[in-house]
């Protein structure tokens, strides 16, 4: 079905008829001025480029992966994602499940707990209705075990038991305490139990290598008592998960050969999602895959790039930018600038630097012997896609001449 393009939509003309599916064959360039701007870009080539990298490194290592949909919300990336062998699809939320479910998505890891009753209900439900769908969620305490299993399905919920770090986030904090929640749900037949999860992402900005690794074998460690114990009986296979956008490599090194010593077999699921896209600041410090270059392998590139008009030049260091913060990610880092066109011609920005932004204005500062001046249009690159996307309903999608050829809609 044709998904129009309207007024909301901020960023294209509207001509009589205009879809999504049809943006591309208009020739529209940003930096010709064909666009509305402030206007947030995605380069398909480095989509693709991210795209393929990732598959490939995930098949060469034997491991699936189940990309985290919260960073994009637009379910034709997850479509292409899947298409390159993508496993399942990894929600926050049940309305981001649901969303999945409802275009078509088959496997969804809901890598949270699961406890208000419509959510719960939700669940029960969807599983019900179709009898080839797989939806996963985490449990961490017997109070979610028994939330949880008020769903009134007739299939029981696959869950994972998730074992977290002092002072982090959700998850068991110890092994005693994960065997008790397991116990829990191996005796509610609500429930089944599916495996173990862990997001290691939570020990990220201490850069502690030795931390995670310790972590990780903790989680190794739980998934093989517990097959040990036989808590695995009712399922094909075991699915263990890790793995967010910073230490992936390092849930593969520790968990490599992971065998739990059953007649099924154990999957290794990573959770990455701010591969396809990548960026310009945090990820691109902390991937395995950025500028770090722990694993020797291709980079990412940064896809998403943010086109905005330099609407004033009030002193000779400063110019104001038409772009703020409904329009860019600003919860890691500013974004930064990348590339100016002046007279036409489009240019490195160099020596320039974001230092504050209001709503809707960027303050850059710039070396004052440059020419750059109101009317001239500027790119900048934004650090943690996860915050970026929600800003836009419908991205464009260029090349790398930045003329557009197609676009993506968002489900926020």
């Amino acid at each position: 079905m044709a998904d129009p393009i309207v007024a909301g939509d901020k960023v294209f003309p509207l001509l009589e008829g205009l879809t999504v599916e049809t943006v591309g064959d208009h020739g529209w360039n940003v930096v010709a001025g064909d666009l509305l701007l402030p206007a947030m870009v995605l380069r398909e080539s480095a989509l693709s480029h991210n795209l393929h990298v990732m598959a490939g490194w995930c098949e060469e290592q034997g491991v699936s992966l189940a990309p985290h949909g919260k960073t994009t919300m637009a379910p034709q990336l997850f479509r292409r994602q899947l298409d390159a062998g993508a496993w399942a699809i990894t929600a926050a939320t049940v309305a981001q499940a649901r969303l999945m479910r409802s275009f078509g998505i088959e496997r969804v890891l809901l890598a949270n707990q699961v406890v208000d009753p419509a959510g719960v209900a939700w669940l029960g439900r969807e599983l019900a209705r179709d009898a080839g769908a797989w939806i996963a969620c985490l449990v961490d305490s017997v109070a979610g075990v028994e939330a949880l299993s008020r769903h009134g399905g007739s299939r029981p919920v696959p869950v994972l038991v998730e074992l977290g770090v002092p002072g982090g986030r959700t998850g068991c904090r110890s092994m005693n305490e994960a065997r008790a929640v397991a116990d829990a749900v191996t005796t509610s037949p609500a429930l089944v139990l599916a495996g173990v999860e862990a997001f290691e992402g939570v020990l990220h900005e201490a850069e502690d290598q030795a931390g995670v690794d310790s972590f990780l074998a903790d989680v190794r460690a739980l998934a093989e008592g517990m097959a040990a114990d036989g808590c695995f009986s009712d399922v094909d296979e075991v699915v263990v998960s890790a793995g967010g956008s910073v230490w992936f490599d390092r849930v593969v090194e520790v968990m490599r050969g992971l065998d739990l010593g059953m007649d099924k077999p154990a999957r290794v699921v990573l959770r990455s999602g701010c591969y396809l896209t990548h960026d310009d600041g945090v990820y691109d410090r902390l991937s395995p895959f950025g500028r770090a270059r722990r694993v020797a392998t291709e980079r990412f590139v940064p896809a998403i790039e943010v086109w905005a008009a330099v609407l004033s030049r009030p002193e000779p260091d400063l110019v104001l930018v038409g772009m703020g913060k409904r329009d860019t990610a600003h919860d890691s880092d500013l974004p930064g600038p990348e590339q100016v066109v002046h007279a036409g011609a489009m240019r490195p920005a160099v020596g320039m630097s974001v230092f504050d932004l209001n709503d809707q204005h960027a303050f850059v500062r710039v070396p004052p012997s440059d020419p750059v001046s109101p009317g001239d249009f500027m790119s900048f690159g934004i650090s943690h896609p996860c915050t970026a996307f929600d800003k836009w309903r419908v991205i464009p999608v260029v090349d790398d001449e930045r003329t557009v050829i197609g676009a993506v809609r968002t489900y926020f």
